[in-house]
């Protein structure tokens, strides 16, 4: 039995190398992974991401990362490949049950941020039975300045918005950067000679609404640029 128990919490911690050890910031695309002599298993996805949005799933095998055979590189590496900069694109060579296909997405820089248990405690009154809403709620509070929640992890493993009875201890939060605002371009546009309403009207012509030509109509000329 205490074998099992250790094998299960190597695996546990194998899982939170995979989206994050510690607090930090990096360039991903959601996900928490078991390494393995066969590839990247996906162990988590986390919602909203863009893993998620490009429909990867817990239990698919990620054999390849930009041409790059997982199986032929160390763990740490997997990890290294699967990361990268912000806003780069990359493309996966997955395994879904023998169903082999590729996968195309972007990263984003997302950052993790370890949850004190004691802080959790102390804010909520215990240490158990709590619920995701409820250590979603103080997370958001933690988020990163530049970024959006996105979510919790419990042990390295995305926490369902529905999840209760949960313990304070392991939680890290998630948070999107945010995408850069673009102000639209403002340049000076070199207008044309506008026309005289007195004196000459050079070749300008004006006619009022009823299509007459005028040149004045009383105190309140009414034109129609043609």
């Amino acid at each position: 039995m205490k074998k099992v128990i250790k094998c299960l919490f190597a695996a546990t911690m194998l899982a939170t190398v995979a989206i994050a050890g510690e607090s930090e910031t990096f360039g991903g695309f959601g996900i928490s992974i078991w390494p393995s002599s066969n590839g990247a298993k996906i162990a988590g996805v986390m919602p909203g991401l863009p893993a998620d949005g490009a429909g990867l799933q817990v239990g698919d095998l990620i054999i390849s990362v930009d041409g790059t055979d997982l199986s032929a590189i160390s763990p740490r590496e997997q990890t290294d490949y699967l990361r990268g900069k912000a806003g780069t694109s990359v493309s996966l060579v997955v395994n879904r049950n023998g169903d082999v296909f590729s996968v195309s997405t972007k990263r984003v820089g997302i950052s993790v941020q370890s949850l004190d248990a004691k802080e959790i405690s102390e804010w909520y009154g215990k240490d158990n039975g709590l619920t995701a809403e409820e250590i979603g709620y103080l997370a958001s509070k933690k988020t990163t300045e530049g970024y959006e929640f996105s979510g919790i992890m419990q042990y390295g493993m995305p926490v369902p918005r529905s999840a209760e009875n949960l313990s304070t201890q392991s939680f890290a939060q998630i948070s999107v950067k945010k995408a850069e605002e673009t102000k639209p371009e403002v340049k000076a546009v070199k207008s044309e000679e506008e026309p005289s309403l007195s004196g000459k009207t050079k070749d300008v012509k004006f006619c009022n609404v009823k299509g007459a030509r005028v040149k004045n109509q009383g105190k309140a000329p009414v034109y129609k640029l043609h």
